[in-house]
């Protein structure tokens, strides 16, 4: 894999980000929604939808700044050497 590839995939991968959280969010307010449904007071529902749609978000959120912390240590295996790194591994190998 080129190192430009590798480069733009974490930066695209940050930029999602947000898309990331607010999709999440909303999956949460959906499902909290429906599971409110049970109830009869509003207030109780809408602190229901509101609490999935705050802990979904959060717990999505999380994971994915997590897999983007190591993105760059998982894709530096699939990039190619530097061309400083090339003579060094060309030389070790003869």
């Amino acid at each position: 894999m080129p190192r430009w590839l590798a480069h733009l995939l974490v930066v695209v991968g940050w930029l999602l980000t947000p898309l990331w959280a607010g999709g999440a969010s909303y999956f949460g307010l959906w499902l909290g929604a429906h599971v409110a449904l049970r109830f009869s007071n509003p207030v109780t529902m809408l602190v229901v939808a509101g609490l999935a749609a705050l802990l979904v978000g959060f717990v999505v959120l999380w994971a994915w700044v997590r897999f983007m912390r190591r993105l760059p240590h998982l894709i530096s295996h699939l990039m190619a050497p530097r061309a400083t790194e090339e003579r060094t591994a060309i030389a070790a190998a003869d």
